[in-house]
C-alpha cells in the first residue's frame, strides 16, 4: 500500500514538477516560520513587526493601491493595534505571507532558475560545478534576496517596499554566502535534477529561520546595530 502510494507520488513529481517543487518549496519555507513562531511567541519580535506597519501605513500609487487592498482583503496584512493579543498566539497573516511567497514566488522562480542552470551547465566536472556555484551565489541569489524582502514589504502593505531592503540586503547576503556555498556545492555535485528543489527546500528549512530573524529584526533596531558597529 505505502509503495503504491509511493509510486504514485513519483509520478505526480515527473508530471506536473513545477507544481509539485512549488508546493514542496512553500511547504517548507511556511512550516520553518510555523516553528520559529513556536519558539518565539513571547519575544517582542511580532511587535516589532505591528509597529514597522504603522510607521509605514499608507501605500502610495494607485497600483500598489490595489495590491495592498488584495493582500488585506486575504488577510495578509497584520492587525494595527493587536500587540497584547499577536503576543500569545500566531500570527496567522505572516505565515499567510511565506506561504504565498514560498509557492507562487519562491517555487516557480527556483524552478525555472535549476532548470535553465541544469541545461545551460550540464555535467559534473569541477569546473562545471564552480561555474555553477559562482552563478547560483553571485548571480541568482542578490535578486532572490531583494525578491524576498519587496514581496514581503508589498505584502505587509508597507509605503516604502525597497527600505527593509536597503538597510538588510548586505547582511543577508553575506549570511547566505556562508550557508548556501557548502550546501549547494552538495547539490550539484550529488543530487539528481529532478530533486534539485526539493533538496533547496530542505535546506531552506533550516535557512528561513536565520532568514526570518533578520526580517523580523525591526529597522530602527538593525541601524542602532549598525552605528554601535
Amino acid at each position: 500500500m505505502l509503495l503504491t502510494r509511493g509510486f504514485k507520488v513519483v509520478n505526480a513529481m515527473r508530471k506536473r514538477p513545477l507544481l509539485f517543487n512549488s508546493m514542496v518549496y512553500g511547504f517548507f519555507y511556511t512550516s520553518a516560520e510555523f516553528i520559529r513562531q513556536s519558539f518565539s511567541k513571547t519575544s517582542k519580535s511580532t511587535q516589532q513587526n505591528i509597529e514597522e506597519h504603522d510607521d509605514f501605513a499608507g501605500t502610495k500609487g494607485p497600483i500598489l493601491m490595489q495590491i495592498q487592498e488584495i493582500c488585506e482583503i486575504l488577510d495578509l496584512v497584520d492587525e494595527k493595534n493587536d500587540a497584547a493579543v499577536r503576543s500569545t498566539v500566531y500570527n496567522w497573516p505572516q505565515l499567510k505571507r511565506y506561504a504565498v511567497y514560498g509557492c507562487l514566488l519562491a517555487g516557480p522562480v527556483l524552478h525555472g532558475w535549476y532548470k535553465w542552470l541544469d541545461t545551460f551547465y550540464s555535467g559534473k566536472s569541477t569546473r562545471i560545478v564552480l561555474k555553477k556555484l559562482f552563478a547560483d551565489q553571485f548571480v541568482f541569489t542578490p535578486p532572490l534576496i531583494v525578491l524576498f524582502f519587496t514581496s514581503m514589504s508589498l505584502m505587509e502593505a508597507k509605503s516604502d517596499i525597497l527600505k527593509e531592503c536597503r538597510m538588510k540586503f548586505l547582511h543577508t547576503f553575506q549570511t547566505s554566502c556562508g550557508f548556501w556555498l557548502p550546501v549547494q556545492l552538495v547539490n550539484f555535485l550529488l543530487v539528481p535534477t529532478s530533486l534539485r528543489v526539493t533538496y533547496v527546500s530542505v535546506a531552506s528549512f533550516c535557512w528561513v529561520n536565520i532568514l526570518c530573524y533578520l526580517k523580523n529584526v525591526s529597522v530602527v533596531e538593525y541601524i542602532e546595530d549598525k552605528d554601535e558597529r
